[in-house]
């Protein structure tokens, strides 16, 4: 009996439980009958909100502030001027008197290689530039009035010799033409006027020529000469200069190769000279911004070393070509640097206002809306936006500088816009 009251009652809680499941499925599908029929109610009238005009748009005034466009680069210090100093003859280093670290002025002697031999060289060469000058300086002062006497002495020896042998050859021929001698003892007195004959003409042509001066090249030739002798002195003279090795500007010596007694030639860099008042920088510009790059512009140039401490550069040189693999311009700022507080090869950021506006008129720049390559916002007129194109200028975070469409004033579309088409119906709506 007792089995049969509790299996009635099992039955009982069950049919109870089958009730309540389907109470609660009647519920849920009656729940979301219900949502579904509002979200579509929903969605029918925000649908015929935008057929009616009604677009909800948040709104901004256009505001006046400064604005500034800047480029920003990063490059590495070098010195102005860095050079190898190297000798420009060989030898051996007699001396070099300088070491890592230190200051030289511009003309200081920072080494010497032994100048013995190229000091005989010049000695050697002195003395045939003084044979030579002397030589022509004779030629030049012409021909001692002793040595025309002496000429004119020997035309008259030579004249009588010929006198007499002519008339001997007269004689002899007509005693041969009587045949009172033979053939061969004229001949001999022939031969004997026709040397005669000839040695008065050899000293009258010498007394000729000393009586009127050296000839033209002969000058020519001797003042050729003593130029070439003075020529190669000079060579010489420059040889021995160039045996000392010389600065060729103020600065730092930052490298030092060789020792004294090392043998050094053109091709030995002794020492490295850098110049440290002045540093540059190389800053690549971009292709958009080559047009806005002027010589003489103002950089402020930061450093690691000095973070708190910006210096001030020039753009002093712009290459007049982009470079093809990166498509910038290479700018170079000079940096004064009088307390040698930058070093060569530090790394810097470069900052450089390229354009600058003190009182632009701006606005958000999501407001810039872009078609076709041209930019446009939509402007607030009562209830009605207006598209209209405008002219942009210096962009800077979030705020866009408007050059030319709109005026100070307007009530741009700032939220909202992408739904709009020009005279658009709106609707304003507060929001951030």
């Amino acid at each position: 009996m007792t089995a049969e009251r509790h299996s009635a009652a099992s039955v009982k809680k069950g049919k109870k439980t089958w009730r309540w499941a389907i109470v609660i499925a009647m519920v849920c599908v009656g729940g979301l009958i219900l949502y579904r029929s509002w979200a579509s109610t929903e969605k029918r009238s925000a649908s015929q909100r935008v057929a009616r005009g009604d677009i909800p748009v948040q709104v901004a005034p256009l505001t006046r502030q400064p604005m500034t466009y800047s480029l920003v680069a990063n490059g590495d210090i070098s010195p102005l001027m860095q050079v190898d100093l190297s000798p420009k003859v060989s030898g051996y280093l007699e001396k070099i008197s300088v070491q890592i670290g230190d200051s030289v002025r511009q003309g200081q002697v920072i080494a010497q290689i032994d100048r013995a031999e190229f000091l005989q060289k010049v000695r050697e060469v002195e003395a045939k530039v003084a044979q030579a000058k002397a030589a022509a300086d004779e030629i030049e002062a012409g021909t001692r009035s002793e040595d025309i006497r002496q000429a004119e002495e020997a035309v008259k020896q030579a004249q009588s010799r010929y006198d007499n042998a002519k008339a001997q050859r007269e004689r002899m021929e007509a005693l041969y033409n009587r045949q009172i001698i033979s053939k061969k003892d004229f001949d001999n007195a022939d031969t004997e006027c026709a040397v005669c004959d000839a040695q008065l003409s050899a000293n009258q042509e010498k007394l000729k020529q000393l009586k009127e001066g050296a000839r033209r090249e002969v000058r020519e030739g001797s003042r050729a000469k003593l130029k070439e002798m003075e020529a190669i002195l000079a060579q010489e003279q420059i040889r021995l200069q160039n045996t000392q090795i010389t600065a060729p500007f103020a600065g730092e010596i930052v490298k030092r190769n060789v020792d004294s007694g090392a043998l050094v030639s053109p091709s030995t860099p002794v020492v490295t000279l850098i110049h440290l008042e002045t540093l540059k920088v190389v800053a690549n510009v971009l292709e958009k911004d080559v047009g806005l790059i002027t010589s003489g512009m103002k950089a402020k140039i930061l450093t690691e070393a000095y973070p708190g401490k910006p210096f001030e550069g020039t753009v002093v040189r712009i290459n007049k070509a982009l470079d093809l693999a990166t498509r910038t311009l290479q700018a170079e700022i000079n940096i004064p640097n009088p307390g040698h507080l930058l070093k060569p090869g530090m790394f810097a950021k470069i900052e450089m206002v390229l354009k600058a506006n003190p009182n632009a008129l701006t606005i958000p720049k999501e407001a810039v809306l872009k078609e076709g390559g041209k930019e446009f916002v939509f402007a607030v007129e009562g209830n009605q936006a207006f598209r209209k194109p405008v002219v942009t200028g210096i962009e800077h975070e979030r705020v866009i500088e408007i050059v030319e469409g709109v005026k100070e004033g307007d009530k741009i579309v700032v939220r909202g816009q992408e739904s709009l088409k020009d005279r658009s119906t709106i609707r304003i709506v507060e929001g951030s």
